[in-house]
């Protein structure tokens, strides 16, 4: 009989401790629900991170271009006089953003806390022949004239040119403000910021550097 009474008040202490361990198991929880949690993060360290990227690459196209220069003279025909040179080149351009003149004015918070980064515009920062793939496939000289030693060189800062504005038309800015964007916004996630929105600077197509 004793040792049946022990079992049944052992079993209510472990019943009573169960019951006050969940109430304040579900009290802790509505706590943390209910309650906001506060995190003060450095605006100042955003700047600091993305302008330590300096200049950030972050789209590449390869550009195949054919290009033909000529010389000729008005009153003698060019298989006696003309000089004419075409050049298959191929190249790269590679956009991307120049973050050296970020300040901490260009980031700024919403009304729901979030940070609005402001970014300069995408910018071409790189265009460059390929010399192992670039050739001149054609040069047709008159039997009256020598070949012009500069022409080839003419002909391939033309191209140049010309691989750094088709890479434009193909939207190689956009491709790379998309990609900045999905670069930018893991970096500062890292940081701590979950509520990223990015204001580009609108590109200009002449800006950059060959």
């Amino acid at each position: 009989m004793r040792r049946a009474v022990t079992a049944v008040v052992l079993l209510g202490v472990v019943v009573i401790a169960a019951f006050v361990y969940l109430e304040r198991r579900a009290k802790k929880a509505e706590e943390e629900i209910t309650t906001p949690h506060e995190e003060l993060i450095d605006i100042g360290a955003v700047v600091t991170r993305v302008r330590s990227l300096n200049r950030l690459e972050t789209s590449e196209m390869r550009i195949t271009h054919v290009a033909t220069i000529k010389q000729t003279y008005k009153w003698v025909p060019d298989a006696f006089g003309g000089d004419s040179l075409t050049l298959l080149a191929a190249g790269d351009v590679i956009a991307g953003f120049d973050f050296s003149q970020l300040t901490e004015n260009d980031v700024t918070r919403d009304a729901t806390g979030g940070v609005i980064l402001h970014l300069p515009a995408p910018q071409i920062l790189v265009t460059r022949l390929d010399n192992n793939a670039t050739r001149v496939i054609n040069r047709n000289t008159g039997v009256l004239r020598r070949e012009d030693p500069d022409m080839e060189s003419r002909a391939r800062a033309h191209v140049e040119t010309m691989i750094r504005d088709e890479a434009l038309k193909a939207g190689i800015l956009k491709q790379a403000e998309d990609n900045g964007e999905k670069v930018l916004a893991e970096l500062l996630h890292t940081l701590g910021f979950q509520r990223v929105r990015f204001v580009f600077e609108k590109p200009t197509l002449f800006r950059g550097a060959s």
